[in-house]
């Protein structure tokens, strides 16, 4: 659920990047947060509290404070701790805690935007942008990946990125289950289990969205972008695309 607002996130500024010092005891309370916040608490511990559920700030659990939301915290032991604050039209009303791994990379690439802002470069307001992006991503990608069993993931690793670098050819299950070197029975399980669709379903999906983009740009006639995209014709692009979207290609919002 985290990972599926922050991938809608759309950051217009980014206002500060501080770091500060709590001692222990110290709390407050914040109603409807008017902006979207990082907060990584790298020594000492801070614990939120907000719906009845607590969570704990350290170097390895991170915050994120979405606009809209409400919540206390309390510093229960002393320490410094880095946040940015960056504006976002989005909003959503609950606190997003990540446990991660590499919390002294996230500490580094946050420390080096700070020192960035200080030389006041004429591109930091895109630079810093650019970094928060990168931040964001980097800490939301230890929980996208978390829901998939490393073992399994990598079976079917190259499978993946098969389908994404030729999504304009034909696909097949015997073809991606030999690229992998599983039957094809188990890795149609095996793939479906870790990704929620079928093999074929998944290759489909990659070819809608990037026929999507497609449209939004001056790409060139819909047969040529149905012939691009792997299809045999323009009535089975078509077909396939109102079914995921619920409109045809010529209809839908931006060509």
């Amino acid at each position: 659920m985290n990972t599926e607002v922050l991938s809608k996130l759309v950051i217009t500024k980014v206002h500060s990047v501080s770091t500060l010092y709590n001692p222990e005891g110290t709390k407050a309370r914040r109603t409807d947060r008017s902006r979207w916040a990082v907060v990584i608490k790298y020594e000492g511990e801070t614990v939120y509290t907000a719906a009845g559920k607590r969570y704990l700030s350290d170097l390895n659990h991170i915050m994120i404070l979405p606009k809209s939301s409400t919540y206390e915290w309390q510093c229960t032991s002393s320490g410094h701790f880095l946040t940015v604050e960056f504006e976002s039209e989005q909003t959503f009303p609950e606190l997003m805690a990540f446990s991660v791994k590499n919390g002294e990379k996230i500490l580094k690439m946050l420390k080096e935007l700070e020192y960035k802002r200080n030389l006041k470069d004429p591109l930091i307001e895109m630079e810093s942008i650019r970094d928060v992006y990168s931040i964001i991503m980097a800490i939301a990608q230890t929980e996208s990946r978390a829901y998939m069993p490393t073992d399994k993931q990598a079976k079917i690793a190259a499978a993946n990125e098969y389908i994404s670098q030729n999504y304009g050819k034909k696909i097949t299950n015997d073809g991606l289950a030999e690229i992998v070197g599983l039957s094809t029975v188990y890795f149609r399980k095996l793939f479906a289990e870790i990704m929620g669709v079928s093999p074929i379903s998944y290759a489909r999906q990659i070819r809608i969205e990037k026929a999507k983009e497609m449209l939004k740009s001056d790409y060139g006639t819909l047969s040529d972008m149905a012939l691009s995209l792997g299809y045999a014709n323009l009535y089975d692009f078509s077909r396939d695309f109102k079914k995921h979207t619920g409109t045809s290609p010529s209809k839908y919002e931006g060509r």
